[in-house]
């Protein structure tokens, strides 16, 4: 499949990274970029105590001025679907398309992040300590096979961030998915000219609360077979796969 002709810019979700050689090569030739959000990777020691996500979706806006191609496809797992809808929303003109892999557009989808977000810091330190004292539990529960590269993939995401980054991006999404004005940006973008496209893992679709006037809206929808929410984890080729397939669909 051909590479799109401007770049990509993937943004991981609540753990680590999608800047990883495996996962970037099943690009191909395609101009790939996984930056870190504020408090991960090179990232991790900025100050998260009053983080909100325009502040990432403001980082991201930098970043991708500072690649100096102009538009750029963006493309948000998780959370950082969320974080692309706020860059999408306050800085159009560097985006040429948004696509949403599980991105959160309810609060049921930050159901977890409600949690940890109301936790005192010690518990939620604990319980990614407990995550971090066997790393393939962790991620097997996500449905991932575990393998030599999972296994190394699960201990690197898990030392990405510290917990109060956890704890800080957790609060920050509830706080963004909780406005009403947040369901009116994804419109407003939605009836815009940039493409919107959505992916998930066909074991998880059911559980990804997309309002059917996003899915009715949207350029294309797309179902990964035979993955989950972590379907970069568990093919990576097939998630490079689907993603090329959305850019090109206009």
């Amino acid at each position: 499949m051909s590479a799109p002709g401007k770049p990509i810019v993937l943004l991981h979700g609540l753990f680590g990274s999608l800047n990883d050689p495996k996962i970037l090569a099943a690009f191909g030739n395609a101009d790939i970029h996984a930056p870190d959000l504020i408090g991960y990777g090179r990232n991790r020691e900025a100050n998260t105590s009053k983080l909100t996500l325009l502040d990432q979706a403001r980082h991201i806006a930098d970043f991708i001025s500072g690649l100096g191609a102009g538009k750029v496809h963006l493309v948000g797992h998780s959370v950082g679907g969320a974080v692309s809808v706020l860059v999408a929303r306050h800085f159009p003109g560097l985006v040429e398309s948004l696509t949403s892999v599980e991105g959160n557009f309810t609060l049921k989808d930050a159901f977890w992040s409600g949690q940890i977000a109301v936790k005192p810091d010690e518990e939620v330190a604990h319980i990614i300590s407990g995550y971090e004292t066997d790393p393939d539990a962790w991620i097997a529960g996500a449905g991932v096979q575990i393998n030599e590269w999972t296994s190394s993939l699960a201990r690197g995401w898990l030392a990405n961030q510290p917990p109060s980054t956890i704890k800080a991006q957790a609060k920050a999404v509830v706080a963004a998915t909780g406005d009403a004005a947040y369901l009116d940006a994804i419109r407003g973008i939605l009836q815009s000219d940039i493409p919107v496209y959505l992916i998930a893992g066909r074991r998880s679709a059911e559980g990804w609360d997309v309002p059917d006037w996003v899915n009715d809206l949207c350029t294309a929808r797309l179902n990964i077979a035979d993955t989950g929410h972590l379907m970069m984890a568990e093919n990576p080729a097939a998630f490079a796969a689907a993603v090329l397939t959305c850019l090109s669909y206009r």
